[in-house]
């Protein structure tokens, strides 16, 4: 199928270069509408994102961009823009992923750094910025998603009003917690490890919400399960860095909450990219996601009626 979009976007470059002497490859698949190229040239390259204006806010990305690079947090550096047809030519920040950093470094290591850019991310001051709230609304609008893509459609009202109680907790869970800068995709894939640093990428959705939300997403990575061992040795890590002023475990616990809406809101983004975007390579990693809500039901009974309701999926495949 010819690809008008990747057409014009040689057709910017070639105009910002003044030639066409550059060579264009795939640089990553995205859970978005959002392609990224790799762009080599005279032994230098470049990273060109096609954001197609009326489904993402190129935008938005420049200025978080920059709003990270100017709190010291390593993001691409914008070098041009043509918001109009929505395109970018960003720095590149090279091709080793933290995921793939993991099978060469020792683990707690890197997520250790991780965890001190976090913490470096949490100190910004997001007053007078353009960032949304993780507000209630939102937050019950991501779970929604969970019943409208993943769960069977002949759902029990019954169980439909145990989930709407377990949502509500999790709610007040997320909004009673310190609200910091949130960068919402704090994950293996999106974390960069260029010359021995962490660098960040895909944060055009960052959200001022609660401090434990990215280190769920850390911690409880749909893509890299860590032990039970790690996980516990990790959050001390955070909480002691973060110097959390609440008693552990109600920080413990509000982790372990947040991660669980995390969770149930990928389960529904993981189907949806099957079923509506033909992106199905995002269904293998549906089973771990399950494990992690599986564990929290187990360990606190305000959620039991989890496993019931997702024993639901089973029954109806």
């Amino acid at each position: 199928m010819h690809d008008e979009r990747l057409d014009q976007l040689e057709d910017w470059l070639e105009i910002f270069f003044d030639d066409a002497d550059f060579t264009l490859s795939k640089a990553s698949d995205d859970a978005s509408f959002r392609r990224y190229f790799r762009i080599e040239r005279s032994n230098l390259s470049f990273i060109a994102m096609d954001a197609p204006p009326e489904k993402e806010n190129a935008k938005l990305f420049i200025e978080i961009a920059n709003l990270l690079r100017d709190n010291n947090v390593r993001a691409p550096k914008i070098i041009d823009a043509d918001l109009e047809q929505g395109f970018l030519l960003i720095e590149d920040l090279g091709n080793t992923t933290f995921l793939q950093a993991l099978n060469k470094q020792p683990r707690l290591d890197l997520y250790k750094m991780a965890i001190d850019e976090l913490v470096k991310i949490q100190t910004i001051n997001t007053e007078n910025q353009n960032l949304a709230s993780y507000d209630s609304v939102l937050l019950m609008k991501e779970m929604q998603l969970l019943v409208d893509w993943y769960l069977p459609k002949n759902i029990h009202q019954d169980q439909l009003n145990q989930l709407t109680e377990i949502f509500e907790i999790l709610i007040t869970n997320a909004i009673n917690s310190p609200q910091v800068f949130v960068h919402r995709d704090y994950h293996s894939r999106n974390l960069m490890i260029t010359r021995q640093k962490i660098s960040v990428i895909d944060f055009q959705d960052s959200v001022i919400g609660s401090n434990t939300y990215d280190l769920a997403s850390l911690l409880k990575d749909a893509y890299f399960e860590l032990s039970a061992t790690e996980i516990q040795a990790l959050l001390a890590y955070f909480y002691q860095q973060a110097d959390i002023q609440t008693a552990f475990t109600d920080f413990e616990k509000q982790f372990d909450l947040m991660g669980l809406q995390r969770h149930l809101k990928v389960l529904g983004i993981f189907k949806r990219l099957s079923l509506r975007d033909n992106k199905h390579q995002y269904l293998d990693d549906i089973p771990l996601i399950e494990k992690y809500i599986l564990q929290i039901a187990d360990k606190y009974p305000n959620f039991i009626y989890l496993k019931d309701i997702l024993n639901l999926t089973k029954v109806d495949q």
